[in-house]
């Protein structure tokens, strides 16, 4: 079985990514949401994820209009890439939605083509030593400005 990483931080950032554009983020499923690569040391991951979102036109504040609108739920397949330096949260993670999974995959392959990738059913070696080497790093970094 498959070992799955998922990102209560990335979920919420995604969730707040739809929020801003369009779709009702809060009430979104979540059917997948997983680590696909990691560029060494590890600041920057590269989440895939599927879930169902309800567009919500902007500026549509009528709840009894939209109570019962199930052709409203799309499946969306996305691409979250966060890069842990930055510190603007806003700046920090960018989000691609793709309505098929092609679309996803074509886009995980080119902005990850330099990172170590997390293959189903392959990664079980590559998510702990990705994880130590953020914990090394994270460690050095508090040294250094404990020295300075």
């Amino acid at each position: 079985m498959p070992l799955t990483i998922s990102n209560r931080s990335t979920e919420a950032d995604v969730r707040t990514w739809l929020n801003k554009n369009g779709f009702a983020g809060k009430t979104a499923k979540f059917e997948e949401l997983e680590l696909h690569a990691i560029q060494r040391p590890g600041w920057v991951q590269v989440f895939r994820f599927c879930a169902r979102v309800k567009y919500r036109p902007f500026g549509e504040n009528n709840k009894e209009q939209n109570k019962n609108e199930e052709r409203d739920w799309q499946q969306v397949f996305g691409v979250a890439l966060d890069d842990e330096r930055i510190r603007t949260q806003s700046k920090r993670t960018k989000i691609w939605l793709f309505k098929n999974p092609a679309e996803q995959q074509e886009k995980l392959n080119l902005i990850s083509s330099d990172f170590l990738i997390c293959k189903k059913g392959q990664n079980g070696n590559l998510i702990p030593t990705a994880l130590f080497l953020v914990v090394i790093f994270s460690l050095a970094i508090l040294l250094l400005s404990c020295f300075q």
